[in-house]
């Protein structure tokens, strides 16, 4: 009898002692929640190296920034245009942030969950820590975030490459000879990049924003100067002089066989920063690239066909279109527009910069757009562009955008820094995935 009491003993030490173990083991390695799971199951399908589907100048603002020292934290804000629809990519965009930088460590993010519903730029994620640990990576987390909004939303899974090609090869034809390059990789997944790179360089596109989408025709990808360098020289020596120090910093640490192109919309001071670039590299600047956002009428732009500046330019000869003509909305207004770009162009002129060649983004992926500055140059007797950059160039695409909006030496000290229109847009809806809150 004594025996046998003493395995019983024996036998529930063991079961109590194996209870506990795996209890400790819980807590010391908890199991991963179904959100979590989904990240890890995403990151395993994701390239080793992220720089082939990267957009040239990120990596190009990376050595920078580098090359200067500076890492300042920053916050990053992302929203999607077409709203009242269920968001989703959020969790594939963690895994890429997750997989690839140590943001969980060093930073914060906050995100709505995929699924939840949201209007019409809505702040869906915000990201913020040190710039070179995670601002390469946002030509993948748009991508995938835009394509997957777009699936769930409008039963598309894969682009239209015929579609994609075609209108391309429009856009081409329209711009009459000048270099069009395809900028679209953050329109959608990187995984998909390749392919419509190469639809779009068939289509006589001259090249575009990623090696990965260059690769089959043996190019490298091009870009220069991002919105958000931009920022960051804005913390070091103040919003007005952003485009200029952030252009001279591209000039002393990127090799000398890529053209200098200036991004001058950053203000919402195209003229005047035109002219300071130009000032500042004289013939070592190739262009100025104007990016006005939909938010922003550029400056020396038309409100309007009516306005008392349009009356002006009428009575002074100028042969500017009426309101009723179709074409107008792209003369007229906010964003990159005829009036403004031909405001720039006459002011470059008048300043002995004739040399300084415009490069346009922003909408160009619309044949009608090009086609309307093509027949405004006729119209006015100016040549307004010199090349374009387009990435609209698939339907339907839920286009998500990322602005920086704060920026500081660490955590503590962020303050409120953006690209004029971009503005912080908080969302009290977005959860913590990873970090400390803020207090």
């Amino acid at each position: 009898m004594e025996e046998i009491m003493a395995k019983a003993v024996t036998q529930q030490s063991s079961e109590l002692n194996h209870s506990a173990n795996v209890e400790n083991a819980d807590l010391v390695a908890p199991r991963l929640d179904p959100r979590m799971q989904n990240i890890e199951r995403i990151k395993a399908t994701l390239p080793d190296n992220p720089d082939p589907y990267t957009d040239k100048y990120f990596l190009r603002e990376q050595a920078i920034i580098h090359g200067d020292g500076l890492n300042p934290w920053v916050r990053a804000q992302v929203f999607i245009r077409k709203g009242d629809a269920q968001v989703a990519g959020i969790d594939h965009a963690l895994a890429i942030l997750d997989k690839y930088s140590n943001i969980r460590e060093t930073g914060r993010v906050y995100a709505l969950e995929d699924g939840d519903h949201f209007e019409n730029k809505e702040t869906v994620m915000v990201i913020e820590g040190p710039a070179r640990e995670f601002e390469t990576l946002e030509t993948m987390y748009l991508g995938v975030i835009a394509a997957e909004t777009t699936r769930v939303n409008d039963g598309v899974n894969h682009v239209d490459l015929e579609a994609a090609k075609a209108r391309m090869k429009t856009i081409v034809e329209l711009a009459g000879g000048r270099p069009v390059q395809y900028f679209g990789a953050r329109h959608w997944s990187w995984a998909e990049d390749a392919a419509i790179s190469k639809a779009a360089i068939e289509a006589g596109a001259t090249g575009c924003s990623t090696d990965i989408g260059g690769e089959a025709f043996e190019l490298e990808g091009s870009g220069t100067i991002p919105h958000s360098l931009e920022n960051i020289y804005a913390l070091y020596y103040g919003k007005d002089r952003a485009v200029v120090e952030a252009t001279r910093a591209f000039d002393r640490h990127i090799d000398a066989s890529v053209p200098r192109i200036a991004l001058i919309d950053y203000n919402n001071r195209e003229i005047a920063d035109s002219l300071a670039v130009a000032d500042a590299l004289g013939e070592r600047l190739t262009a100025v690239r104007v990016d006005t956002c939909g938010e922003n009428v550029a400056q020396g732009a038309l409100i309007s066909a009516d306005c008392q500046e349009a009356l002006e330019l009428k009575a002074s000869g100028v042969d500017l279109i009426d309101a009723s003509d179709p074409a107008s909305k792209f003369w007229y207004g906010t964003g990159v527009t005829v009036s403004g770009v031909y405001a720039l162009r006459k002011a470059l002129d008048q300043f002995d910069h004739n040399n300084v060649k415009i490069i346009l983004t922003s909408g160009f992926g619309d044949p009608d757009k090009v086609k309307a500055f093509v027949d405004a140059e006729k119209r006015l007797n100016v040549r307004l562009f010199d090349g374009l950059g387009v990435g609209g160039i698939f339907k339907p695409c839920r286009t998500s955008t990322m602005d920086i909006v704060a920026a500081g030496e660490s955590a503590e000290t962020l303050q409120a820094i953006c690209k004029t229109g971009r503005s912080e847009n908080p969302n009290p809806r977005l959860k913590l995935v990873w970090g400390k809150a803020t207090a």
